[in-house]
């Protein structure tokens, strides 16, 4: 009896210190204790390693004392997630240190930081609506303060976009959880499997949700906010923040055990149109952070794609959601390693060499599906889904795979371009960001072919015909990228960086460039030209109103009243 109570709080103050370690260090940042705290930052992570390495599986713990009532468990979905969060949150304590040597405000930074990982930790092991939902509130929050820490004009800019986001996010989200609590009479995440889900907590999980993973029209936010964010954050914010989003449909809307054949679309929809949106958009860009911002948009579209299919019914759901996971830990891996590759260049201070580049490059064509890679892996998973499935998925995943797989080596050739260039000038820490980008090297090069879930795909892979079938669209990718740069190769796709444009301006600069590399007859040009021009000044200053704060918090006003008599009508009671 003793032993057993004995055993209880043991495992209770081992899952709460996950979460409560971080915590307790963040209190410590405003004290004369704070250079402790950066020399032993990365220690955050060390209780969710424990917990991973040690904690039986489907292991229940209540605390009742905590937020009315909480309970955690570690299943198996939980022990990836975590495991993976723990791993990319280290490698970017480690980092940061070499951020914090010199960084003026050390305080606010270790402050926001520790926050967002206590809350992306918690949420994982939250078993409990309120408590889930109080975790992905304080990480969402808490990662403003990062996107804002540079104080600049544009991370000011990227915070208020990102700010507005999450707001509606939390709201549609909170909508969503108080109709789930009241249908299945319970705050357990657990009995919301079998429930029937009403239409609009459909879309309003995929809101609430969405704005994390950065599903059409919710990305807004993604590019500006990975540009403005200290590199060790981001990487964190890219790698493990926005999988919580995907966590989040998994637990709500558990694959396999949900069918929604009509909303299945809306989520293949939106992650097929945000796969090719991201390519198209990160070509646009001329800063790396933007460009790996916009590639997460493509990356985390495929995502949603693989999640709808698992909604098509529930034999899809249970081969989705194992594909799901292994494709969220090889883009986790990829894009966290390529923000490394990217803080080893603001280190160094000058351009790479070409056995870092290569190094470099080995992330990034995963992404695209290289051969021998992680990416090959998940799309040969990809494809056995599809096939699984029948017609006509798999004949769209034919067409679809190899078209996203061009468009991403594109946009990865383009940040390795944007790589090259270099920086004026080094800083400190140069040592320990090579070490962080090597671990984060070897792990993207090996876990999932040591990973034994990954096996059978693995094997797959290395087969001739899908060889063949992951090298030709990186090489058709490559060449059209020589095609894309011999058209803008004067001065890209948009112009000096310090200039501020708008979309319009940007999509009239292209069109312009396109025009002059044609034989067009001058009058001829001059007319499409002119009439292009004539419409610039009115869609100016349309775009400069939208983004006004008076419209802006008029629009959100608007949403919130619309949620609230949503939750007053008992239709949906």
């Amino acid at each position: 009896m003793i032993a057993s109570a004995l055993q209880t709080v043991l495992h209770t103050l081992m899952f709460s210190l996950v979460a409560g370690t971080p915590l307790i260090m963040a209190s410590f940042c405003c004290t004369p204790l704070t250079k402790k705290v950066v020399r032993f930052l990365p220690w955050a992570t060390a209780p969710a390693f424990l917990v991973v390495a040690i904690a039986p599986l489907d292991l229940l713990v209540e605390v009742p004392w905590f937020f009315m009532g909480g309970s955690m468990e570690l299943d198996a979905t939980g022990r990836i997630f975590l495991c993976l969060s723990a791993f990319i949150w280290l490698l970017a304590s480690f980092s940061s240190r070499s951020l914090l040597r010199y960084e003026r405000n050390q305080a606010r930074y270790l402050l926001f930081f520790l926050t967002s990982m206590a809350g992306n930790f918690g949420l994982i092991l939250a078993r409990g609506i309120l408590g889930y939902y109080l975790f992905f509130a304080v990480m969402s929050f808490a990662a403003y303060g990062l996107v804002v820490h540079k104080e600049s004009s544009d991370a000011r800019s990227a915070g208020r976009i990102y700010l507005l986001l999450v707001m509606i996010g939390e709201v549609a989200l909170f909508t969503a959880l108080i109709i789930l609590a009241h249908t299945s009479g319970s705050l357990a995440i657990k009995d919301m499997a079998g429930i029937t889900y009403h239409p609009l907590t459909l879309s309003l999980l995929f809101i609430g949700f969405g704005v994390k993973v950065g599903a059409l029209p919710l990305h807004g936010w993604m590019m500006p906010a990975y540009q403005a964010t200290p590199i060790p954050a981001a990487a964190a914010l890219a790698g493990s923040m926005v999988n919580a989003g995907i966590l989040g449909w998994l637990r709500f809307l558990p694959l396999g055990q949900t069918a929604c054949p009509k909303w299945a679309w809306l989520f293949i929809v939106a992650g097929a149109l945000a796969a090719v949106y991201g390519v198209f958009i990160g070509l646009s860009r001329k800063k790396a952070g933007a460009v790996l911002g916009a590639s997460s948009i493509s990356q985390m579209g495929l995502i949603t794609v693989i999640f709808g299919m698992g909604l098509v019914d529930q034999n899809a759901g249970l081969h989705a959601a194992s594909l799901l996971i292994l494709y969220l830990v090889h883009h986790s891996l990829a894009k966290s390693s390529l923000f490394f590759g990217f803080d080893l260049v603001e280190q160094q201070g000058h351009s790479l060499s070409r056995l870092e580049m290569a190094a470099i490059a080995l992330p990034a064509l995963a992404l695209a599906g290289l051969p021998f890679t992680s990416g090959a892996i998940s799309k040969t998973a990809f494809k056995e889904l599809a096939v699984s499935l029948g017609e006509p998925w798999y004949g769209l995943s034919q067409f679809f795979l190899p078209i996203t797989a061009m468009g991403t080596t594109m946009l990865m050739l383009h940040f390795l371009s944007l790589l090259k260039q270099g920086r004026d000038t080094s800083k400190p820490g140069r040592r320990e960001t090579r070490i962080v980008f090597a671990v984060s090297f070897i792990a993207v090069a090996m876990v999932l072919w040591l990973w034994p879930a990954a096996g059978s795909a693995a094997a797959h892979s290395l087969t001739g015909a899908k060889l063949f079938q992951g090298l030709w669209p990186v090489v058709g990718g490559w060449f059209l990228f020589l095609v894309w740069q011999r058209i803008f190769s004067t001065t890209g796709v948009l112009e000096d960086d310090q200039k501020k444009h708008t979309a319009f301006d940007s999509i009239v600069y292209t069109v312009t460039r396109l025009l002059q590399e044609k034989e067009w007859q001058e009058p001829q040009q001059d007319r499409i030209l002119a009439s292009l021009r004539r419409f610039i000044p009115q869609l100016r200053r349309t775009e400069k109103i939208m983004g006004r704060w008076k419209v802006v918090g008029l629009s959100y006003l608007t949403l919130c009243l619309c949620l609230l008599l949503v939750l007053l009508c008992p239709l949906f009671y």
